[in-house]
């Protein structure tokens, strides 16, 4: 599977409607598209924080628990990916934005 297809396999899977949300009860689409970008960065924020209990736990002399660091890769990336296909990023579009970053230029 490729990126493109990773990016429409979170699109069609991830759902902002009333059942899951009952706060988006009778709201446009606009209104929709803004309850999921706003609970999208809170995703974001809840893995990050996740990932920062992780080494900071090895910080004070804890272990590497490399399961959780799994567990919130996939969650940031299946965001990502969601996030990208919400806003009608392509594959091409991130891959050049990313070579435009480590380019040697």
């Amino acid at each position: 599977m490729n990126l493109g297809e990773l990016i429409k396999l979170a699109g069609d899977n991830v759902t902002f409607d009333e059942t899951n949300y009952p706060a988006l009860k009778g709201a446009t689409e606009e209104a929709k598209l803004a309850f999921a970008l706003h609970h999208s960065a809170l995703h974001f924020s809840k893995t990050a924080g996740k990932i920062a209990k992780v080494v900071e736990d090895i910080d004070h002399g804890g272990g590497l628990d490399m399961e959780s660091l799994k567990a919130n890769v996939w969650k940031s990336f299946i965001n990502t990916a969601w996030l990208a296909e919400k806003i009608g990023m392509s594959n091409e579009e991130i891959e050049t934005a990313i070579r435009a970053k480590y380019s040697k230029e």
